[in-house]
């Protein structure tokens, strides 16, 4: 069953919901359903703040590792090349939110690691819930890294080296560890109401001044491509990954429960 991504307005608040039950997993298609909606509510006049969020105790758990796997099949073929990696999916939603003239915050109401991360991170805000226990970029784990604009947006974040640091140990962290470390904004019992308590805020005021803010601050265009195209060329020229990625796909494992 495909991913469902389900758009509710409050206000002048679009709230995008992901979720694919049961696995929480985020794919190609997801990533391009979810950037669907995204462009929708930014081109709606009448919609001055988005906010993403999962749902019951996910928020987007990590990109799909099969579907990773059938990359790296792919690059080893040459069917593919890592430049493909660039303007796809992933990589247009995280510019798309990054490049918003309107506030993109993410609720992370549950699990949130890897390519879900990633996408929070190019967010404008993010808001995690105090019962979230997994929050991380764990993809070193797996012999992978973030390759999503994660390595890039988490250092403009919190600076390169405790980036590198939180990267190189694939760490996995609480809600509350999240605040502390600068992974998030803002922590409170209900993800999603804070969310929509700060949106209100931002659309209280002029949507000239908010968007001008919006685009002063942002990062320069490509700034996120390295890591992107660096991803590619991992999964084609690591031939020992691919019977890794196919073990960890045999075996049902879990990011956050590797080693």
């Amino acid at each position: 069953m495909p991913a469902s991504v389900t758009v509710e307005q409050a206000a002048a608040v679009a709230v995008i919901r992901y979720a694919d039950a049961p696995t929480g997993l985020i794919s190609n298609g997801g990533a391009a359903r979810l950037a669907e909606a995204v462009q929708a509510a930014l081109d709606d006049p009448a919609i001055r703040a988005l906010i993403l969020t999962g749902r019951d105790d996910v928020f987007i758990r990590h990109a799909d590792v099969a579907q990773i796997a059938r990359a790296a099949e792919a690059l080893d073929a040459g069917a593919i090349q890592p430049a493909s990696f660039v303007g796809a999916p992933f990589d247009r939603l995280g510019r798309m939110i990054e490049g918003a003239d309107k506030p993109v915050i993410a609720a992370i109401n549950g699990a949130c690691m890897g390519g879900g991360f990633e996408i929070a991170l190019a967010c404008h805000m993010r808001i995690a819930q105090a019962s979230v226990a997994a929050i991380g970029l764990p993809e070193i784990r797996l012999d992978l890294f973030p390759g999503a604009g994660g390595p890039e947006r988490l250092a403009r974040l919190v600076g390169p080296h405790r980036a590198r640091l939180f990267m190189l140990e694939g760490a996995v962290v609480t809600a509350e560890a999240a605040l502390a470390q600068g992974l998030v904004d803002a922590v409170a019992p209900d993800a999603l109401n804070a969310a929509l308590d700060a949106a209100a805020r931002w659309t209280g005021r002029s949507a000239s001044a908010v968007a001008a803010v919006l685009r002063l601050t942002r990062p320069p265009a490509g700034h996120a491509e390295g890591s992107v195209l660096a991803f590619g060329e991992l999964l084609r020229d690591q031939a020992a990954l691919r019977p890794r990625l196919a073990r960890f796909i045999a075996d049902g494992e879990a990011l956050d429960r590797l080693p």
